[in-house]
Parts: structure tokens; C-alpha cells; sequence
């Protein structure tokens, strides 16, 4: 029999927010250097972390409500990932772009696009497979009335 250290609920919200949160902080990470990979620093990593964490703090309260049905689909998924991202982005630092939210607003479109293109992965159909079993409720089965 296989152990399990964290219940299959749990282990998909971990995977989800993890890699969501991935996401996010590698879009802003990107935008903030402007693409210039070699300018990237140690603060950078750490904003950028702060921004991909707070992006998925949202989905991690949502997926223990009723509403969590919905983070088990990519196209929602990713379009929470993407409104949380642009408020994650603008709280977490300010633009290096003209226009006071407009980082955040690529980080948001950008989050969204990785995270659907992500979704298309391997990584991404293990993710669904896991939604799979997050969204299954046990307990006593329901009878429906046949009527005719």
C-alpha cells in the first residue's frame, strides 16, 4: 500500500499554486529586466518572488471554498492567475515601464498566456489528472428518481 504524506487534495493545491506561482514570478521577472537576462539580480529574484507568491495567495484561499470547482480548469485557472498577477505586480513594486500599471498589466497578460501554454505540457496534463481527483467527492452515492 502507498503512503501518501499529504492528501491527494492537498498535494494538487501545492502543485497548483507552486508552479502558478512559477508563472507569475518568471513573467515579472522578465518585464522587470526589460528581456535583459544578464541585468538580473539577486532583488530582482526576490521581487519577483514576492509577485509570483502573491498572485497565488488568492487561488490558495479560493481552492478551500465551494468555488474551487473552477481552479480545475485551465482557461479559469489561468485567467485568476492573471487577475491576481496584475494586483501581486502592482503591490509588489513599481512599473519600469511608462504608465503607472503598466507592468502589471504584461505581467498579467503574460501570466496568462504561460500559464495556458503550460497547461498543453506534460506538466500541465499531470495537473489536470490531479484536478481529476481534487474534484471527486467522496461519500455516499446519489439516488436519482427514475420517473416513467
Amino acid at each position: 500500500m502507498k503512503r501518501q504524506f499529504f492528501h491527494e487534495k492537498h498535494q494538487f493545491r501545492l502543485l497548483l499554486c507552486g508552479h502558478k506561482a512559477v508563472e507569475a514570478g518568471a513573467v515579472c521577472l522578465i518585464l522587470m529586466v526589460h528581456g535583459n537576462l544578464p541585468a538580473l539580480t539577486a532583488a530582482h529574484f526576490e521581487l519577483a518572488s514576492k509577485s509570483g507568491l502573491l498572485a497565488v495567495f488568492p487561488a490558495l484561499v479560493l481552492s478551500f471554498t465551494q468555488l474551487a470547482r473552477h481552479l480545475a480548469n485551465k482557461w479559469t485557472s489561468s485567467a485568476v492567475l492573471g487577475v491576481c498577477a496584475f494586483f501581486a505586480d502592482a503591490a509588489a513594486h513599481r512599473s519600469n515601464y511608462s504608465g503607472e500599471y503598466t507592468e502589471a498589466a504584461l505581467t498579467a497578460l503574460g501570466a496568462f498566456c504561460l500559464s495556458v501554454a503550460i497547461s498543453y505540457t506534460p506538466l500541465g496534463r499531470y495537473i489536470d489528472r490531479m484536478a481529476e481527483t481534487f474534484l471527486e467527492h467522496p461519500g455516499p452515492a446519489r439516488i436519482r428518481k427514475v420517473e416513467g
